[in-house]
């Protein structure tokens, strides 16, 4: 008996399951023939001047892919879509987030990335349940204090905006663990951060960030800090509190040599690149 078949015999696989495929569909055409089961719908790339009234008729319906679709005008179906989690919206052409979006309270992931809005509305604070939130490469020059109603959101994406600064509300953001501001018009590290104890990415590369304040090197679960091409000389002092850090970057940083040579000293387990 081979040992494939021995262990299998055993018992050893009994606990392994192959991982859920969900009942996708590429078409309209497609999931009509699906409609029963249907959990992930790809309409990417495709022109729509409106979402298909039939989606309603989808209970089982998790994930709509929207991403790179034209002429998108009326999102009218959307609150009527029960079991949607997921929702890519990304290079769609919006210049305001639609209102039908923010009523979408069972939704975790909801990706705007690559889209000109210049605002989000305060209705965004209806979605209850996100978890992941992408507004990469927009216009956003600020954002509305209620953001900090999405308290369970873990994953928030800025980067390539044109932001410099965030509410101070968004200290009330518990449970975010990563936070990318990548190319922005920071020109401080965003205060609300100092509150938020389980943060373990944060990047703020290619920001005009100068100093890093002392209470950054408090921050108890913080893992990866990015910091490439701002222009911070000089870290804390202190950077005894970082024990969980393992990736620190500063790459294109005007780093001084003794600099560099204290901050390796300080933190010899840690990934650092100047």
């Amino acid at each position: 008996m081979t040992l494939a078949l021995m262990l299998l015999a055993s018992g050893c696989f009994d606990n392994r399951q192959a991982p859920h495929r969900p009942l996708t569909a590429r078409s309209m055409a497609e999931a009509a023939d699906k409609k029963a089961g249907l959990e992930r719908l790809v309409l990417a790339g495709q022109t729509l001047a409106a979402l298909p009234p039939e989606l309603a008729e989808m209970p089982k319906l998790a994930f709509l892919d929207l991403r790179g679709a034209q002429g998108l005008k009326s999102f009218e179906v959307l609150p009527n879509l029960q079991a949607l989690q997921r929702l890519d919206l990304a290079a769609t052409g919006l210049d305001a987030v639609p209102a039908e979006v923010c009523k979408l309270n069972r939704l975790k992931h909801l990706y705007l990335s690559e889209n000109t809005l210049t605002a989000l509305p305060p209705e965004i604070a209806g979605l209850s349940s996100l978890t992941y939130l992408n507004l990469d490469n927009n216009k956003l020059a600020a954002l509305p204090a209620e953001l900090a109603r999405l308290g369970s959101l873990r994953w928030l994406r800025l980067n390539n905006n044109l932001l410099e600064s965030l509410p101070e509300e968004l200290c009330a953001l518990s449970n975010l663990r990563r936070v990318y501001l990548r190319q922005n018009k920071l020109t401080s590290v965003p205060e609300c951060l100092k509150a938020l104890p389980l943060l373990e990415d944060i990047s703020l590369r290619d920001n005009p960030v100068a100093a890093i304040p002392d209470w950054m090197t408090a921050l108890p679960k913080l893992r990866q800090l990015d910091l490439d091409g701002s222009k911070v000389a000089k870290l804390p002092a202190d950077l005894s509190g970082w024990q969980k850090l393992q990736v620190l970057s500063m790459v294109r940083c005007p780093i001084p040599p003794d600099e560099k040579d204290r901050v390796r000293k300080a933190l010899p387990k840690v990934h650092v690149a100047f």
